[in-house]
This record gives structure tokens, C-alpha cells and sequence, in this order.
């Protein structure tokens, strides 16, 4: 009895298994179900030429700001080990003596570990129109049925990517650089005994190295989806509203202001 108990259970998970597999296959298409092969092939270039030829900034732009960071971890936590115990001299009227002058070093710990912060989210949410576009061009595309899942497959990859860039210029990223810089001031001011002013400058200089990043990313992918949905689906609302975000000048009371659109 408890055999075959055991047994149901198995092959009702393996069919649950089947059915969510064909349901998510089916779930792939119906966005270009009833297109011509033509037209499929002419989707599938449009996507391969946007995603290929927007693979090596991609990359580049990743893998300079993996090795930047990476660099920079590792020279600031060198430094700090070197120049933990350096002394200067204490200027007294009275008196001069010798103490200890561990400012530099502290900046070099509180730098590295923002930058080994930075390192691990390049790691940990990498930059897909680096690597995506490698699994389209493993794909096979050698008769209609194979074209049309490459199809469905290249739409997935190429949302991804706009997604990915989406969320890379957004609020979000935005705000957890400004909590890591800031608590690197705190750091600086608190638990090294500094004065906020070094604080604010600890902040200030992490945080122009993550406008940096921010604003040097490539952000094909989200114009090439704007443009695919434009000219394939007719503008409809396919659920990925894509624009550019945006920096401008605007004038205020007194002067001008700075805003941000995400």
C-alpha cells in the first residue's frame, strides 16, 4: 500500500512536471503565433543585429568597471595595510611629539570596501547584454519550427536586456548607492573619530564613482526594444514601457535646479 502510494505520488509530480514544461512552451508563442516564416526570419534578424552589435560596449563597459573595481579593492586595502602604522608629528606649543596618523589608511579601508561592495554587484547582477546574446547564437535555425522558438527565445533575451539597463539608471540603484556611500561616511566619521567633514568627503567622492557607472551604461537594448515593438507590434502596450531616463535643467526660485527622470 505504501508502494503504491509512493508511486502515484512520483508519476503525478512527473506529469505536473510535463504540463508545466509544454504550458511554459506554450506560453512562448502566442505573441507571434499566425506569422509567416518570412517574417519571423525578418523579427529574428532585427533582434540579432540589435543584440550582437550592442554586445561589445556592453561588455566592454562590464568588464572595465569589474577590473576598475577589483583594482581599486585591492590597491586601497594594500595601502591601508602599509600605511596603518605611520606616525606624524604633533606640533605643540609647548612640545612636539610623535602620535599616530592613520587618516590615510583609514580612507584606503572605508574606499575598498565600498569598491569591493561595487565589485560584488557587478558579480552578483551582471550586466546581461554582455553574455545574453551568446545563447541566441547557440540556438538553432535551421527550419521554421526552429526559427520560431529562436524567435521567441531572442524577444525573451532582448527584454532581458532592456530590463537590465532599465534597472540600472533606475531609483533603486539610485538610492542603495547612496545608502553605501553614506555609510561609508558614517563610518569614517563615527567609528574612526573624524570630523563629519571627512565624512561628507568619503561620501561625495563614492558617490561621483557610482554616478560614473550609472551614467556610463549602455542603454541599446531599451531604445532597440522601443524600436522593435514600434515597428513589429504596432506600438501595442506589451507591458515593457521603456524610456530613456533623463537629466535636465529646469529653472527655479532663484536660480536653476537639477532633476532626474526615472
Amino acid at each position: 500500500m505504501k508502494r503504491n502510494t509512493t508511486m502515484s505520488i512520483i508519476t503525478v509530480l512527473i506529469c505536473a512536471m510535463a504540463y508545466g514544461a509544454a504550458f511554459g512552451q506554450q506560453d512562448r508563442r502566442p505573441a507571434i503565433a499566425g506569422i509567416s516564416d518570412f517574417q519571423v526570419q525578418e523579427r529574428l534578424s532585427f533582434i540579432e543585429n540589435s543584440l550582437y552589435s550592442a554586445q561589445p560596449s556592453a561588455q566592454a563597459w562590464w568588464y572595465s568597471w569589474i577590473s576598475i573595481y577589483a583594482a581599486g579593492t585591492v590597491v586601497q586595502e594594500s595601502l591601508a595595510g602599509v600605511h596603518w602604522n605611520d606616525w606624524k608629528h604633533d606640533h605643540h606649543p609647548l612640545y612636539t611629539r610623535r602620535i599616530r596618523d592613520r587618516a590615510f589608511a583609514e580612507d584606503m579601508l572605508v574606499g575598498g570596501l565600498t569598491t569591493a561592495i561595487g565589485l560584488g554587484g557587478q558579480l552578483i547582477f551582471p550586466f546581461k547584454p554582455a553574455y545574453l546574446p551568446d545563447r541566441l547564437r547557440a540556438m538553432p535555425a535551421g527550419t521554421p519550427a526552429e526559427r520560431l522558438d529562436k524567435l521567441a527565445r531572442a524577444e525573451d533575451i532582448l527584454k532581458q536586456c532592456a530590463e537590465t539597463e532599465k534597472d540600472g539608471w533606475g531609483w533603486l540603484t539610485h538610492v542603495l548607492n547612496i545608502v553605501v556611500n553614506a555609510g561609508a561616511g558614517c563610518v569614517t566619521v563615527f567609528a574612526f573619530h573624524r570630523p563629519w567633514t571627512d565624512g561628507l568627503i568619503t561620501f561625495a567622492e563614492g558617490e561621483a564613482v557610482s554616478l560614473v557607472n550609472i551614467f556610463s551604461q549602455p542603454r541599446r537594448a531599451i531604445r532597440d526594444l522601443k524600436a522593435y515593438e514600434a515597428k513589429y507590434k504596432g506600438g501595442a502596450d506589451t507591458g515593457y514601457d521603456y524610456y530613456d531616463n533623463e537629466i535636465f535643467l529646469t529653472l527655479a526660485h532663484g536660480g536653476i535646479g537639477v532633476g532626474m527622470k526615472f
